[in-house]
This record gives C-alpha cells, structure tokens and sequence, in this order.
C-alpha cells in the first residue's frame, strides 16, 4: 500500500493547498530509465523517473505499450494510478508521474529534514559495521568497502559475482539467515518498489535493521508513508534540466550520464 496511500497523499496536497495540477508534456521510455515530465504552472518542467527494469518487458512484440502515442493526453492522476499495477512497463510510467508530482509539491512546499552533506559521512560506518545491500549500487559498495568489508548484496544478476569475488552475493532475502538480518545499515535501491518486493523487504527488516536507507532516482517521492513503514532516510533527485535529461534517456543513458543533470537529497525521519 505504500504507493496507493503516497498517491492518495499527494492529491490530498493538491486539493488542500489549491494546488493547480499539473499536465502530462513528455513521456519517453528509455532502455536504463523511463521519464514522465509535468508542466506546472509558474514552475519550469518537473521530470519524474524510474528504472526501465529489463526483465520486465518480455513482451516480444515491436509494440511494448498499447498506449504509445497518447500518453501525454491522460490526465496526470490517470498516470500515477498506473502505479498500483503489478510489475509491468505501466507501472514504471506509473512511479515515475508520481516522482514528478512529487517533485512539483516540493518546490512548493518542503517540511522535511535533509541529511547535510555527504550521506556516507553522516551515516558514520566503521569497521565493524554490518551492511546489507539489496539491489545492486555500484557506486555507493565502492566508497564503503573503504569503511568496512563486512558487507553483502543481495540481487539476481549473475553478472555481479564477477565484481565482487570475496563478498556473499544471495539471490533473496528469503536466502538470509536468521542471524544474518541483525544489521547496522540496510540500503535498498527504489527499483524494489517496481519488482514489488519493498513490503516483504521493510516487513522482514523493520525490527532487525538500526537504519534503513532506501536510496535512488526512482524513490523521489514524498517520504511520509515510508517513513511511517520504518524507513529512515529517503534519497531521491531532483531534475534540474529536463531537456538533457531527455535527451540522455532517449539514447540510452543511466544516472552515470544524467546525474550531472539533477540534485540528490537525502530526506531524514525526525
């Protein structure tokens, strides 16, 4: 129910505060990220996007969407519902409005506490600290591994193995021990929000995790209904130049390329 009820909050916002809600201008479907933009009034575009999981679109048909070519005439709301849907190519276009609309709230309005400063600094990891991943953060395992090597991820792909010769690499949680749950940090990636694995994920880890840290591009939503399902830090981006950002996608880019293009924050759970 996260994403329902985070749907349900953000049009409450709109109501309350007399928000005039914005309109669909761009969806592209990109091979790494797909990216849903809204035009709002008096505010430069906001472009909302999620992970465009492979293993999703086994469709082999040259059509993928039976919606292509009329997307940007649905209403906004019609979009984020899509959301609500099992793991499909409407889901992702789903999570991705509703991180756009997301962002459009924030501009007008931002009660959170952010984490100042580097996120890794903030979260003070040691030596001994014991680090789960679930799903796979090139980036972020590099630069920890400096602070401890006790550490594992948890991701299907095959590949991963290749990177990471001394580290356990399980396929599911459902792999885990009891014993190995008990964890100082827990980072999990938004795609598990896509693959509808987040609940089982927050349900197994609420009471065994110190902090959970659910961090990505396709997180950047309200963080109020996960904080209130145990989440401690919320880390999302904000898109700051949407056109290159597009134009990024539509070729075939990931966050390698367009992060140079939008703002990490990192919200905290007061």
């Amino acid at each position: 129910m996260i994403l329902e009820n985070t749907v349900k909050l953000v049009l409450d916002i709109y109501k309350y505060h007399k928000i005039i809600p914005p309109r669909v201008s761009k969806v592209v479907i990109g091979l790494g990220y797909t990216g849903v933009e809204l035009e709002a009034l008096a505010y430069d575009p906001f472009l909302g996007l999620a992970s465009t999981l492979p293993n999703i679109i086994r469709s082999t048909n040259c059509t993928k969407i039976d919606f292509a070519g009329s997307l940007t005439d649905k209403p906004f709301k019609e979009l984020m519902s899509w959301s609500y849907k099992p793991p499909s190519l409407e889901k992702i276009i789903g999570i991705a409005t509703l991180n756009a609309a997301s962002q459009h709230i924030l501009a007008v309005k931002t009660p959170y506490k952010k984490v100042e400063g580097d996120l890794l600094e903030f979260l003070k990891i040691k030596q001994d600290s014991k680090i789960i991943f679930i799903g796979f953060m090139k980036p972020v395992i590099k630069k920890i591994l400096n602070r401890t090597k006790m550490i594992s991820i948890i991701d299907n792909n095959p590949l991963i193995k290749k990177f990471y010769q001394n580290i356990p690499i399980l396929n599911d949680i459902e792999d885990l021990k009891e014993s190995d749950l008990s964890v100082d940090i827990l980072f999990c990636t938004g795609t598990s929000l896509i693959n509808n694995t987040l609940e089982r994920i927050l349900s197994v880890f609420k009471k065994e995790a110190k902090l959970i840290v659910l961090i990505g591009p396709s997180i950047s939503f309200l963080p109020d209904v996960l904080f209130d399902k145990g989440v401690d830090i919320v880390g999302g981006m904000n898109i700051i130049d949407s056109e290159s950002t597009i134009r990024v996608l539509q070729e075939g880019g990931g966050t390698k390329f367009f992060k140079n293009y939008g703002r990490k924050y990192n919200f905290i759970k007061q």
